[in-house]
């Protein structure tokens, strides 16, 4: 058995794994409070709930073979080097989870840990050339090719929510102009609808997806065309750079199968002239382990 943590923008999850199953699970919202010591407070969460996990399912901590950590951001190392939403930097987790535990702890990004999951056991398991996008609180992704998952030697790399999308545009929590992010995250897309609407923007994605983007109120259609066109726009870069045989989508959006605005996105990446080799287009579509697959990718040795 394994333990996987999934570290979110707005939470943090821990789970018991066996291979591609969570055994068992618990989670804590971070609030106001924890996100003045956001490190502190990670460390202190996750050995509660790793305690709390084992306790209660009378399984021994020498049973656990190995911790595997998921974290937005750039990774090297064992080493939250920065984690932007989070406003993380240089934050050695894997030394600090190691020297609590005693147990094994391995890093790594959050979207390619869910990638990882997908591609083993999920929704691209029978391709060989994927891109997987992870959009939620912020959009992050990774990329197979013949199988095998693209990593660079000095960081995690594939950053794809901060590739520009419109030069000088909305500022970024990385410090950029114009990323994708900005423009293309549920995040983003919750706040230009709640600002629309003049409504808190502290409301659930459920209530976002199922309610606001589906009334007709044409202020809201605007901002969502808005975000569609740049989603496309980042999708279609994607699919340029590397022809994928599937482009599978991940994070929150991937809750968004059935929706109107996911097949709005299909018509307009079918859109003649979308991509530079046209059609036929990849396949597309959701992750199976939605917010699971961070956890279970975690605790994937490769």
């Amino acid at each position: 058995m394994k333990i996987g943590i999934d570290i979110g923008g707005s939470h943090i999850g821990i789970g018991i794994v066996s291979e591609n199953k969570i055994l068992a699970n618990k989670s804590r919202i971070f609030n106001r409070q924890d996100r003045l010591n956001i490190e502190n407070c990670i460390i202190t969460e996750a050995l509660r709930l790793i305690n709390e996990l084992l306790e209660e399912n009378e399984i021994n901590k020498s049973d656990i073979e190995l911790i595997g950590v998921a974290c937005p951001g750039t990774i090297s190392k064992g080493m939250i080097v920065r984690a932007s939403n989070l406003n993380i930097y240089n934050f050695n987790i894997a030394e600090i989870l190691k020297e609590k535990t005693g147990i094994n702890v391995i890093v790594r990004n959050d979207a390619k840990c869910a990638a990882l999951a997908e591609k083993k056991y999920g929704a691209m398991k029978n391709y060989s050339d994927c891109v997987f996008l992870a959009i939620g609180t912020g959009i992050g992704g990774a990329t197979f090719i013949d199988n095998k998952l693209l990593e660079p030697k000095r960081y995690s790399g594939f950053e794809f929510g901060h590739m520009i999308v419109n030069k000088g545009g909305r500022a970024c929590s990385c410090g950029k102009k114009g990323c994708f992010e900005a423009y293309s995250s549920i995040k983003a897309l919750k706040l230009k609808v709640t600002e629309t609407l003049d409504i808190d923007s502290d409301i659930s994605g459920q209530y976002l997806r199922e309610e606001l983007l589906i009334k007709d109120n044409p202020r809201v259609k605007e901002e969502i065309e808005v975000f569609l066109e740049y989603l496309k726009v980042g999708i279609c870069n994607l699919i340029d750079i590397f022809e994928p045989e599937v482009v599978c989508f991940g994070g929150s959006f991937s809750y968004y199968e059935g929706n109107p605005v996911l097949e709005k996105l299909y018509e307009k990446i079918n859109e003649d002239g979308s991509t530079f080799n046209g059609k036929p287009l990849p396949d597309f579509c959701t992750a199976e382990y939605k917010n699971d697959a961070g956890i279970i990718g975690a605790t994937i040795e490769k």
